[in-house]
């Protein structure tokens, strides 16, 4: 456990980054904005949607620009520097009058100032401090989204029924900031030198043997990064559609508001506990076939969420097992760039895959729905979406063995 007890200290950074970047504050916290906002303004929920979706499509040109200037500048100087944006940007959703185009222009400058705290910069810093354990480390960072689902729903419903969902987007900014900024400021930092770290010249040569690569084009040339692509984008579709419409949901099965926000901190709780262990599991085993594992399980809550009567018991059971899946998510998506396209250009590779992630998790919101108000609830959405969990599940079987670079760089 060397890795471990030399890099706690990036380790723990990268965990509150993630706590407290865009995906996590997104993701886990609009469903409970949706009601009071529309409500003010009169706006219908596909509408409010649709400011996520402009959020993250702008992914196409911020996630692999950002993997680009990470490569260029230091993960850590674009991470300082998107935590910074994220919070004001943030900040800056509060001051909405009611105008519709402000408020999608205001999501797209979040978008872009918060660009630095996306996971390509928090599990960038972990290819070269974990290599033996990189599956856990890289559990443990994302587990830092699951920090962010348990933590804010009952911080926000708070905010929001007692001052407003001004003040909740206010005390989400600050909040982010303040916790965050001064871990990163301290700890956050890239290994200097993989051979002086190393107690042996000879284990130090062979460290350095093992960083090996594809460039971002010979990525995209790889079946490979388009199989990724696919199954990381239908993924999404669902995990965020059900997360950001997750209040919504449950209070169409007869749940009170009260209620769903104590459910959602248990969802929250378990992505943690999916983030560490789908870490622990690839390290040992296949990491797509891992990945086939925890997607049965939110099918399994679909199914039920159609088909039975929800309960408080079996809502959280389904949260339970949404939350494995939400858990399992990102972490994939990181371990597999590294694993199947190498460490060595890893920011530019992520870069470009999380634009496919990106994109799903934008359109996902507005679309959930729009078809709960085409098809007066939300049974065939959750239908579809078991379809598309059959089809991710085949596409991870598709990916193949590592490569042969890999198998040598991890068995060194």
């Amino acid at each position: 456990m060397s890795e471990f007890r030399l890099g706690w200290g990036p380790l723990l950074a990268a965990t509150v980054g993630t706590m407290c970047g865009i995906f996590t504050l997104t993701n886990y916290s609009q469903g409970f904005f949706v009601g009071p906002v529309t409500a003010e303004f009169g706006w219908t929920p596909p509408q409010f949607f649709l400011s996520y979706t402009i959020l993250m499509c702008l992914g196409l040109l911020t996630g692999p620009v950002v993997g680009s200037l990470a490569q260029k500048n230091g993960l850590r100087t674009i991470g300082v520097i998107g935590l910074i944006g994220h919070s004001l940007g943030y900040f800056l959703l509060s001051f909405n009058n009611g105008s519709l185009t402000l408020w999608y222009a205001s999501w797209a400058l979040l978008s872009i100032l918060g660009a630095g705290s996306l996971p390509v910069i928090w599990t960038g810093i972990l290819n070269n401090w974990f290599r033996k354990h990189r599956g856990k480390a890289i559990g443990i960072t994302m587990a830092g989204t699951g920090l962010g689902a348990f933590l804010l729903p009952p911080f926000v419903e708070f905010l929001i029924s007692n001052y407003g969902w001004r003040t909740g987007y206010r005390g989400i900014g600050i909040a982010a900031l303040l916790i965050s900024l001064p871990i990163v400021l301290m700890l956050f930092r890239e290994k200097e030198s993989t051979a002086n770290d190393s107690e042996d010249p000879q284990a130090a040569t062979k460290t350095q043997d093992s960083i090996w690569g594809m460039t971002r084009k010979e990525a995209m040339g790889s079946y490979r990064f388009w199989v990724l692509g696919a199954v990381l984008f239908l993924t999404v579709i669902v995990v965020a559609g059900l997360l950001s419409n997750f209040p919504r949901i449950m209070t169409e099965k007869g749940l009170e508001r009260s209620t769903i926000a104590q459910i959602a901190a248990v969802l929250g709780l378990t992505v943690i506990i999916g983030r560490v262990l789908v870490g622990a599991l690839v390290d040992r085993f296949w990491a797509p076939g891992v990945a086939v594992c925890f997607f049965i399980l939110p099918t399994i809550a679909l199914l039920m969420l159609v088909n039975t009567e929800v309960t408080i018991g079996s809502a959280m059971l389904i949260a339970i097992m949404i939350g494995l899946a939400a858990g399992a998510e990102l972490d994939l998506l990181a371990f597999l760039t590294s694993k199947y396209f190498g460490p060595a250009h890893y920011p530019k590779i992520f870069g470009g895959i999380i634009a496919f992630f990106m994109v799903g998790a934008g359109i996902a919101p507005p679309l959930f729905g729009a078809a709960a108000q085409a098809y007066q609830g939300y049974d065939t959405m959750l239908l579809i979406s078991v379809g598309l969990l059959i089809v991710s599940m085949l596409l991870f079987l598709a990916l193949g063995s590592y490569p042969d670079n890999e198998k040598a760089s991890s068995s060194k």
